[in-house]
């Protein structure tokens, strides 16, 4: 069952909730002059939260939650896993302080946390995230593409249907290929043959994005010293003839061959054959902008809009592959899906080594 949720764009007082403010420090607290603050510590601030987990009403609900680590990751997350299902409290900002003492765990943003933050931290980061999050969160209400249970973007059974079935076939199909790339990847080099990594999708969900490793497995370590040969020089990272790519990775990024084991997330749900590339976090946490944020409403995909359009060309710029993005997200159909699956075959080659 789809809600409408229009708590967010209700709230016009800017009320903070921060809670456990000795872990926050008072010093924290006070720079945040934009909001009016309600801080509670010790039995206080639980008490705040048991009364916030039984909101019933867009008045009950602040503008944003601060509160340590600590205090959050009790209990597994309860008390945020509570919120993401109350109708009035799903869409509510909540920033996490943790402590450089404070094992994180990654689970925590899957679990509901919209960010956690290490000290010492910048208020102004903090505030800046909190409107972001306003934004963004505003705008999905909006559009109605919120699941009260899941608070997932679910597809069209048609989409999903179709999916599953080219999937299947393409794995059937590509088995040979798959087989073969993994043991030159693991004749090449040391290191896992599949790549992980963690990509911002559909609704800003995070999953484990997969493909056939394509560099060295001290790549991502190295990243800073190939930083200033990215050709976008912003949002996304873009490197021609990267020294860090290995001789059977070149030729797989060359012909797509890295991209088919995401053929494995299609069928897990976490993409669908079409839609919007899903982005590295870091990424993704830079598309700020209000018209931007729409790429995210769209299925995240192994092929789409700007793939067909002007993948490997070295004169598009960021904004006018997030325009594309964009573009793909307001004509989502079936039927333009399956133009773009059309015109696939013939971007596969890529023209740059990239």
């Amino acid at each position: 069952m789809t809600n409408t949720l229009p708590i967010l764009s209700l709230r016009r007082t800017k009320d903070l909730l921060v809670l456990n403010t000795d872990n926050c420090t008072t010093e924290f607290v006070a720079s945040l002059t934009q909001y009016q603050i309600g801080a509670f510590d010790g039995v206080f601030a639980f008490r705040q939260l048991v009364k916030l987990q039984g909101a019933s009403k867009p008045s009950e609900v602040p503008y944003a939650i601060i509160c340590d680590y600590t205090t959050l990751s009790k209990d597994n997350f309860a008390f945020v896993r509570a919120f993401r299902k109350n109708i009035f409290t799903a869409l509510m900002p909540i920033i996490a302080i943790a402590t450089e003492n404070d094992s994180v765990d990654p689970m925590a943003l899957k679990f509901g946390i919209d960010d956690c933050y290490v000290q010492p931290v910048d208020s102004r980061d903090i505030c800046e995230r909190i409107e972001f999050l306003h934004k963004n969160k505003s705008l999905m209400a909006e559009l109605n593409i919120y699941d009260k249970e899941s608070l997932d973007l679910p597809l069209s059974l048609t989409k999903r249907v179709v999916d599953i079935i080219i999937s299947i076939i393409c794995i059937v199909v590509a088995s040979p290929i798959l087989v073969l790339t993994a043991l030159l990847i693991r004749l090449e080099s040391h290191g896992p043959v599949i790549y992980r990594s963690k990509r911002s999708g559909t609704g800003y969900k995070i999953f484990d994005f997969l493909k056939f490793r394509s560099m060295y497995a001290d790549s991502d370590s190295r990243l800073a010293e190939i930083q200033h040969l990215n050709q976008y020089h912003d949002t996304f990272m873009k490197v021609k003839n990267d020294p860090r790519i290995t001789k059977v990775g070149q030729f797989i990024r060359k012909t797509s061959i890295d991209e088919l084991p995401q053929l494995f997330n299609v069928l897990r749900g976490d993409m669908s054959i079409v839609g919007n590339r899903p982005l590295p976090l870091y990424e993704a946490e830079q598309l700020t902008k209000e018209d931007w944020t729409y790429r995210f409403m769209a299925p995240a995909g192994i092929t789409g809009l700007w793939q067909v359009t002007k993948r490997g060309h070295n004169d598009m710029s960021a904004e006018e592959r997030i325009g594309l993005d964009v573009t793909y997200a307001k004509k989502n159909s079936f039927w333009f899906d399956l133009k773009i699956m059309l015109k696939t075959p013939f971007s596969i080659i890529q023209k740059e080594n990239v």
